[in-house]
């Protein structure tokens, strides 16, 4: 019996991206798989599209939160209830090759790894599409470099009884599925797909390129991909980490230590503001500089960015 492939789809306020994303899923190549979309509270005509086209494909199971439940737990909900041998993800604002899960699952068949990540592709409304030309195919570990998207993982369902999904001290951060990446490729190892079947659009409003400063975890959400790097190279160093250990007060700590560098959060500001004047959203951007001048008022990076803020603003 051909094994069952189940996908992970989180839904939040993506309405004008999930008729793509479930038509890439619906024709994949690959038929046995099961399709599980979660909205996480939207506000938007989200629901509808989604029930739509659950009723036209019986593979799409509809979960509902009601109110916005975190991105982790959104998908750990998902992870816990699918029913597949295999799991991959699928961001709802984002596509994939109609071949991408036999691929991924061919892979996992032949090697005896925990999970397959491919190569992807950047869209953004300010730049032709990306291909990047990154590592060739084989086999990874945790001290690979890497070279992926996270968002591309299919993984083994068992690993889930060792790894638990996405760690809790992530909640309403980034860098959740790079942790649990690293987790599995420590205990499992894993495979790199050298192939472009994931697609990446580059919204200005995602979560890894835009700081709401009125949510409580803000300044933890900016610099969580930092403190990710952290825990990986004391994985890599000592084979364990604050996480693994539940020391989350090693990871606490090493947070306060970032957020006490005036001129390092100073910099995190900056560079979000910079996304947003990229995309023309210039007073969302002036609101994070003045963060970063707060931050670091004689910070010089801060000057130049004030200055790309007034060119732009007056020369579009």
């Amino acid at each position: 019996m051909l094994p069952l492939v189940s996908i992970a789809v989180p839904n939040y306020n993506c309405d004008e991206y999930l008729d793509k994303c479930l038509q890439h899923l619906v024709d994949q190549t690959y038929k046995n798989i099961e399709i599980l979309v979660c909205d996480n509270g939207s506000s938007d005509n989200s629901v509808a599209i989604i029930q739509k086209w659950a009723a036209k494909d019986e593979r799409i199971k509809v979960l509902i939160n009601e109110v916005n439940q975190g991105l982790i737990n959104c998908y750990n909900r998902m992870f816990f209830e699918a029913k597949g041998d295999y799991i991959m993800i699928q961001d709802a604002d984002d596509w994939c090759a109609t071949d991408r899960v036999e691929k991924q699952l061919d892979i996992l068949e032949k090697y005896d790894v925990g999970l397959c990540l491919t190569n992807s592709v950047f869209y953004s409304e300010l730049a032709e599409p990306d291909y990047q030309d990154r590592h060739p195919s084989g086999l990874i570990t945790a001290e690979s470099n890497e070279v992926w998207a996270p968002a591309t993982i299919m993984f083994r369902r068992e690993t889930l009884e060792t790894v638990g999904g996405f760690h809790k001290y992530f909640d309403r951060l980034t860098s959740y599925d790079r942790y649990m990446i690293l987790d599995i490729l420590d205990r499992y190892k894993g495979y790199y797909l050298d192939e472009y079947l994931y697609f990446v659009w580059a919204r200005p409003d995602s979560d890894h390129r835009s700081i709401d400063l009125t949510e409580p975890n803000a300044l933890r959400k900016m610099i969580s991909h930092d403190v990710y790097k952290e825990i990986r190279k004391r994985r890599i160093e000592t084979g364990t980490d604050w996480l693994k250990d539940n020391n989350w007060d090693g990871a606490k700590a090493y947070e306060q230590q970032l957020l006490n560098d005036r001129n390092y959060m100073a910099n995190h500001f900056r560079r979000f503001a910079c996304i947003q004047i990229d995309h023309g959203n210039y007073q969302d951007g002036w609101k994070l500089l003045k963060q970063a001048f707060k931050q670091s008022p004689f910070y010089l990076d801060n000057y130049k960015t004030l200055r790309y803020l007034w060119t732009a603003k007056n020369f579009s």
